[in-house]
């Protein structure tokens, strides 16, 4: 707070970055600035405040209840900030301005090309700025504003979110045809989990919503399968399957749209599995929609219409 008794927009900055980051000297980093001096803003607020706002004993660093308060109020300020400076520029350019869309690679893969063709020619002056992480690490940039849109296979958790489906998912075990649970299973039978501890899976790493699946799946029925390595995309892990004799938990889609790797690979549906998470097109139910982020939306989703409360968000 200022003398004044409202926050700056520096000041926001500043105690938002820490806060995301854990740690001071990681938010100076990140701004660019010497702890030092994100040292002696943090000190200013809380004297103005005369409350401390972050525990500092713990790493990462946590919030106070009194820095639980002041967050909340610092990211609805910058919500109106951010809704303002949106409805103003679309005001003033028109067709012009920018995007920040997160999504995973593998959807990348899958959706821009055909997508982002008809984006364009009807946008040209839009700039998309894409950023391709993990669902997990996507829907967290949502929620900190770093992103306006988001694509998440996820399952609708928060109600700080809009979550929109374009489809429903299905997890399945993809099994090489040379394995000893091909050998003696049927193709296409339901299978338990437990079923196939003793082959050698391909894993997703850590922050994709398959591995988190996966994780909870192997937890609940108390295995520890051998991990033949880990990777970044689904394309590697499907198509390498069959040729390193392995299984792989993957989205039934990603094997729909590569109907090759059946000559070598057979599919078990799981039994027991809550497919909870789905694939959605996301964004801050407080946040301010320009049209052409509702028309990104619309070919994502064509029957997407959004509520009038929603399309001009109260402040």
């Amino acid at each position: 707070l200022t003398k004044e008794g409202t926050m700056n927009e520096r000041q926001i900055k500043y105690m938002l970055t820490i806060f995301r980051e854990g740690s001071i000297s990681r938010a100076a980093e990140v701004l660019y600035v010497s702890q030092p001096s994100v040292s002696q803003m943090v000190r200013k607020v809380e004297e103005e405040l005369r409350a401390e706002l972050f525990v500092r004993h713990t790493n990462p660093m946590v919030l106070t209840p009194a820095g639980e308060c002041y967050m909340q109020a610092a990211r609805a300020i910058q919500s109106i900030q951010q809704n303002l400076e949106r409805q103003l520029e679309e005001i003033r350019l028109g067709t012009r301005g920018s995007i920040r869309l997160g999504m995973p690679l593998q959807r990348s893969l899958e959706l821009l090309p055909d997508i982002f063709p008809r984006f364009h020619a009807r946008y040209p002056a839009v700039n998309l700025k894409l950023t391709e992480l993990g669902s997990d690490a996507l829907e967290s940039m949502l929620l900190n504003h770093q992103l306006d849109l988001a694509c998440l296979t996820t399952s609708a958790k928060t109600n700080a979110l809009n979550y929109i489906l374009i489809n429903r998912e299905e997890l399945v075990l993809l099994a090489s045809r040379n394995t000893a649970l091909a050998g003696h299973i049927e193709e296409g039978r339901p299978i338990d989990i437990r079923e196939a501890e003793a082959e050698s899976f391909i894993s997703l790493r850590t922050g994709h919503s398959t591995r988190i699946t996966q994780d909870g799946l192997f937890a609940d029925a108390h295995i520890s399968p051998d991990i033949l390595f880990e990777t970044e995309s689904i394309e590697v892990a499907k198509h390498a399957v069959g040729p390193c004799q392995a299984v792989f938990l993957c989205p039934k889609n990603y094997i729909d749209i590569s109907p090759e790797i059946k000559r070598t690979c057979v599919v078990y549906p799981l039994i027991d599995v809550e497919q909870g998470r789905h694939f959605y097109v996301c964004h801050r139910k407080d946040q301010y929609l320009t049209h052409y982020m509702v028309e990104l939306i619309r070919l994502l989703k064509p029957d997407f219409a959004m509520p009038r409360s929603e399309e001009f968000p109260e402040a």
